[in-house]
């Protein structure tokens, strides 16, 4: 049963237990990352085989005690607190009941979703704009951050957005800031249900309308998000390019980094990323405990987890008549995966579907060697961490050349 130790004394047992075995697993973790052969890849440091054990084993404990790994922060308590400026904290505007359109409102009726304000922040602080107009033809990334849907946060410190964000603006000369947008956070059982989808899209979707509201071009706006960020990036794109409406054009690019794009496996079989891949992937919990559909479901059909594009836009169980319509009109895409984490087939998958929607020169797909899931939030991983911002600047470069 998941979440078993969440309360006390229960919880405070089983980290103590945890501690403990990890003590006990540390010389038999260091003795095999000693072997390439029993290392999960074989080309890994023997530096890396060992974080990777220990992010793995520590991964495990969610499912166990709770999300510890900022769970969110609460908007209004970093608002009111004298540090808002110092971190680029702003409050953005929910959208208009007109601008919640089509299938994502048939969903947010089903599952009783309004537009709430939500909160972003600027990276760096002292870039936020503070009723100033952008340049004229300034461009800049909105960035969403992972999490599964179920953690995380766009605030700077403690969560993941923080060196990812950095990241962007160290390597990306052309980009002078970066938005980081929060979004609702969905939960299930045994905790309260809370913002099952779209609440986490409406947020974000909100957050581009912020934007171009400040006097961005949409053609200047850089959407970036990575694992369940990605995810999110990629629906609000296809919102947007589906309905088409004045106050929510097309954005300029889409950066997908380790996107989840499925969240029922579909890609199984005995040879696929996700079997093989196994065991250099730490995020797996994520999908085999299926907290994160559950929490997205609400009271959507369990069946719409693996159906609805805008949850799972490479699953195989997609309609292929809808699919090759799905994605004309999307802006360049430029899609990075891990060749060792279990969602690359589902990434090449999505690439595959919009290079059928858009031609293969508007998406470029870039598959870093023995990499892990989502190894942009990871300052340790290098030097693939910097060529992976490197080569998003390179394609920035390129898409307003």
């Amino acid at each position: 049963m998941s979440f078993f130790f969440r309360t006390q004394p229960l919880k405070a047992v089983y980290m103590i237990c945890f501690v403990l075995s990890v003590l006990g697993r540390i010389p038999l973790w260091a003795i095999t990352a000693a072997i390439p052969a029993l290392r999960p890849r074989n080309a890994w440091s023997y530096h890396r085989t060992l974080i990777f054990h220990a992010i793995n084993a520590f991964m495990s404990t969610f499912f166990q005690v709770g999300f510890m790994y900022s769970t969110g922060e609460d908007p209004e308590a970093v608002a009111a607190s004298s540090t808002a400026s110092e971190v680029g904290f702003v409050w953005v505007e929910p959208l208009e009941e007109t601008e919640v359109v089509g299938e994502v409102a048939e969903a947010a009726e089903v599952n009783n979703v309004k537009a709430v304000k939500t909160a972003g922040y600027w990276y760096p602080p002292s870039m936020e704009p503070n009723g100033q107009h952008p340049a004229a033809d300034e461009q800049v990334i909105l960035h969403i951050h992972g999490g599964g849907h179920v953690m995380g946060s766009a605030h700077p410190h403690g969560g993941p957005a923080g060196p990812v964000c950095s990241g962007l603006l160290e390597h990306c000369a052309q980009i002078k800031r970066v938005f980081s947008c929060g979004y609702r956070l969905a939960s299930s059982a045994p905790y309260p249900s809370k913002n099952p989808f779209p609440a986490g899209l409406l947020d974000v979707i909100s957050g581009y309308k912020y934007l171009i509201k400040l006097g961005f071009k949409p053609q200047n706006i850089i959407i970036c998000g990575d694992s369940a960020g990605g995810n999110l990036a990629m629906a609000l794109t296809l919102y947007a390019t589906l309905n088409k409406l004045p106050s929510l054009p097309i954005p300029g690019g889409l950066v997908l980094i380790s996107a989840s794009v499925e969240w029922e496996i579909t890609h199984n079989g005995p040879e696929s990323s996700w079997k093989t891949n196994a065991c250099s992937d730490f995020s797996n919990l994520f999908f085999t405990k299926g907290y994160t559909a559950r929490s997205l479901l609400g009271n959507l059909a369990p069946a719409t987890i693996a159906t609805s594009p805008w949850i799972s836009p490479a699953s195989l169980k997609l309609d292929h008549s809808v699919v090759e319509k799905l994605f004309v009109g999307f802006p360049m895409t430029y899609i990075i995966a891990g060749g060792a984490e279990t969602a690359r087939d589902a990434l090449i998958t999505l690439r595959d579907h919009l290079q059928e929607g858009v031609g293969r020169d508007k998406v470029i797909y870039n598959e870093v060697k023995d990499a892990t899931h989502d190894i942009v939030t990871m300052d340790w991983y290098e030097p693939e961490r910097s060529e992976i911002f490197k080569d998003i600047a390179l394609w920035i470069n390129k898409v307003y050349s």
